[in-house]
């Protein structure tokens, strides 16, 4: 599944557990990272130069994330999913205009995610497989996204 990057001023993530909506959008004029789930800890943040860019995975994806105030203040949006009978990605064309945008604002540890962000985008227009990707098997190799479910047929 190849979501749409939404219009001019805003980079639209959809959700990709297969239910229908909006994750979460990235403000091309503010920076601003809005999740549409929100906690008292979960709520909007500004990509900038005090805020730590980074992924973050959970047992059936990778998701990319903006943190501030030693975790205290925390945004994520979903960009790859990987379930029994579901895959989705979010689009190359999204991916890539995240990676400029995050470039372009220099929040911290930039440098280990935009790269990864341009390999994903590259290798989802060859029409590579989402299960081997290089998000997937770089984040998916060990550590703590160690449980990331690649191996399903």
């Amino acid at each position: 599944m190849q979501p749409p990057t939404g219009d001019g001023a805003a980079l639209v993530f959809l959700r990709l557990d297969g239910a229908l909506g909006v994750a979460g959008t990235f403000d091309r004029t503010t920076g601003l990272l809005t999740p549409t789930r929100r906690t008292w800890r979960i709520r909007p943040v500004v990509a900038e130069r005090r805020a730590y860019v980074m992924f973050s995975g959970h047992r059936h994806g990778v998701e990319l994330a903006l943190e501030r105030f030693n975790g205290w203040k925390r945004a994520s949006v979903p960009l790859l999913e990987l379930g029994r009978d579901h895959e989705a990605s979010q689009s190359a064309d999204l991916l890539r205009g995240v990676a400029a945008e995050l470039e372009r604002r220099a929040p911290k540890d930039v440098g280990a995610v935009v790269p990864l962000l341009r390999a994903q985008a590259d290798y989802l227009m060859g029409g590579g497989a989402l299960r081997t990707s290089p998000l997937t098997r770089r984040l998916g190799s060990g550590g703590a996204l160690s449980g990331l479910a690649t191996g399903w047929n």
